[in-house]
């Protein structure tokens, strides 16, 4: 089972939160995943993780904060566990037209 890293920027002001998911990113282990907390929907970011052979899900949590899954698809730990955890809110399209 992958390990859960959860990161909270929903109270951080642009730039921080690209900031600490990038810095999050590059101590990411196999094995491991990062459950980023935030107040808004980080298109940009996402369209940087698929370019870099990340997966992202995403999903609007109850206290309205966004829920986004982060792992990386070449690490078969992670992506087979978050694959079956939140694999119906896997985003795959490319985002840049939303921008």
């Amino acid at each position: 089972m992958a390990r859960e890293i959860i990161l909270d920027v929903s109270e951080l002001e642009p730039p921080q939160p690209f900031e600490e998911v990038l810095k999050q990113l590059r101590k990411l282990q196999a094995g491991e995943y990062i459950k980023m907390l935030h107040r808004k929907q980080p298109l940009p970011l996402i369209q940087l993780l698929h370019e870099n052979g990340y997966a992202v899900s995403m999903s609007n949590s109850p206290s309205g904060l966004w829920e986004i899954i982060i792992w990386k698809m070449s690490d078969p730990v992670s992506a087979a566990d978050c694959n079956t955890q939140f694999g119906t809110n896997i985003i795959q399209a490319d985002v840049s037209s939303n921008r």
